[in-house]
């Protein structure tokens, strides 16, 4: 008998959403994630939507996620981008407080019926001729499950590049997914790696601010929770102090 009807591996945006996904239709579920505190934990330029992404954070939303709720619970900056052309090219896009935005996911996913959630890195993944039959972790536990869903996100095989310096890692001062690279190999997938980049980081007093124009959020604030944006037509008032006209977050 399974320990859990769903297994979810990785506690970044992809995880969170499908272990909520999974628990909220009644499927116990377990989340497994090298660090519990980093549930949520976003990237050095923590921002939600923009072109070709925020389809996707609509997406989310409109099946119930989280993601675009969050947003605008924890959001810093709202814009609306390319609204001087047509609308098949404007997008919504937020930049969000990383701590604050980290802390709600966390919190999120801890008070959910159904949802457990264990620190842990999994090692291997237990199979039954083309059965998925569970996962072994890094502590030799087995952990059985019907339904195994992986959402490493840059940790599976991660590999950070700084100049000619390369070393393994799933992001900075995180550890990869070996084990779990090497056991998908094993049963026969074929494995790739897909590039990202961080950019320079500039030193603040080498930039004279005078020179450059501001780039303010829009005022008022176009949400990304869907509810909210049918409560700014005219069905309800909103439900979070973002949208009050002194708030000083929309900066």
């Amino acid at each position: 008998m399974a320990d859990y009807d769903v297994i979810v591996v990785g506690g970044g945006h992809a995880g969170i959403e499908a272990s909520l996904a999974c628990a909220r239709i009644g499927y116990p579920t377990l989340l497994i994630t090298h660090k519990i505190e980093q549930i949520g934990y976003m990237s050095c330029n923590p921002a939600v939507g923009g072109l070709a992404k925020g389809h996707l954070v609509k997406e989310i939303d409109a099946l119930g996620g989280e993601m675009a709720k969050a947003t605008d619970e924890t959001g810093i900056q709202f814009r609306q981008l390319n609204t001087g052309k047509g609308p098949a090219v404007r997008s919504s896009r937020a930049q969000v407080d990383r701590q604050e935005y980290r802390f709600r996911m966390k919190r999120i996913v801890e008070i959910q019926e159904n949802l457990t959630i264990k620190e842990a890195t999994v090692e291997e993944i237990l199979t039954e001729g083309n059965q998925i039959m569970g996962v072994k972790t890094d502590s030799n536990e087995t952990i059985q499950t019907k339904t195994l869903i992986l959402a490493p996100g840059t940790f599976l095989n991660g590999l950070i590049h700084i100049g000619l310096t390369r070393f393994s890692a799933g992001r900075m001062g995180d550890p990869p997914s070996i084990g779990l690279s090497d056991s998908l190999k094993k049963m026969g997938f074929r494995m790739g790696r897909l590039k990202t980049g961080t950019t320079p980081r500039l030193d603040s007093q080498t930039i004279d601010f005078s020179l450059l124009t501001p780039q303010y959020g829009d005022d008022p604030p176009i949400s990304i929770f869907l509810r909210n944006e049918k409560d700014r037509n005219g069905a309800g008032p909103m439900p979070y102090h973002l949208y009050e006209s002194n708030n000083p977050r929309n900066y």
